[in-house]
């Protein structure tokens, strides 16, 4: 499964992010994507959201179903510091 990054410049509140990782995040493991962890900088309205899925288009609709803008999504590998290797 191939890792991604979407960023997003939106307001986001931690009740929001909550409330979408509740009711939302279990449907989407229903059509094979998962939502793994958000970096959230509240002061700049900066949130980077790292997901598993087939492709970067599974989780675009994700977005356009649920109104969430983004600024865009990224294919990413994982690089771990403390082996300097990369996750396969």
């Amino acid at each position: 499964m191939s890792r991604f990054i979407a960023a997003h410049s939106v307001p986001f509140t931690e009740e929001a992010l909550i409330g979408l990782a509740k009711e939302e995040a279990p449907k989407f493991k229903e059509v094979g994507i998962t939502w793994i962890r958000t970096h959230c900088d509240f002061d700049d309205n900066k949130h980077f959201c790292e997901w598993e899925a087939p492709n970067k288009e599974g989780i675009e609709q994700i977005f356009k179903r649920l109104d969430i803008p983004f600024d865009g999504i990224y294919p990413v590998k994982i690089f771990t510091v403390a082996t300097a290797s990369f996750e396969k």
